[in-house]
């Protein structure tokens, strides 16, 4: 009865950058789930309880920053892998980026196999089951 599929929480503003990592990570046989702002994000993680957090830096309501830094705050969250994808790619926006409490940075255009490769990575030292 139940799925024991790893939950992926995609949040991203852009419907056609979501509408992309659930097509590549659907076919990875991941549940993906979608928020369209920061607040959509903090609530669907509290309820989902996802294994993998892919956030955009720049969103309504709450961007990239606010999200990670209430999660991070959150013991349940603490440990889980959360990965900016993001069109922002200067290596001053990719430092913040990981001092800020994110585990990885991709940059937008994102090829299948990487983000794949970088998904399945993160879950594998996270230690989330599989």
């Amino acid at each position: 009865m139940s799925d024991s599929r790893q939950v992926i929480l995609i949040a991203d503003d852009q419907e056609s950058s979501r509408e992309l990592v659930r097509a590549i990570l659907g076919r990875s046989n991941y549940v993906v789930v979608e928020a369209a702002d920061g607040e959509q994000a903090l609530q669907i993680s509290s309820k989902a309880k996802p294994d993998l957090i892919i956030l955009d830096i720049h969103m309504p309501k709450r961007d990239g920053f606010a999200v990670v830094n209430e999660l991070r705050k959150d013991p349940a969250f603490q440990s889980t892998p959360i990965m900016a994808l993001t069109a922002s790619g200067s290596l001053s926006d990719k430092d913040r980026i990981i001092s800020s409490g994110f585990d990885v940075c991709l940059v937008k255009p994102i090829g299948p196999a990487k983000l794949r490769e970088t998904v399945a990575s993160l879950l594998l030292q996270s230690g989330a089951s599989v």
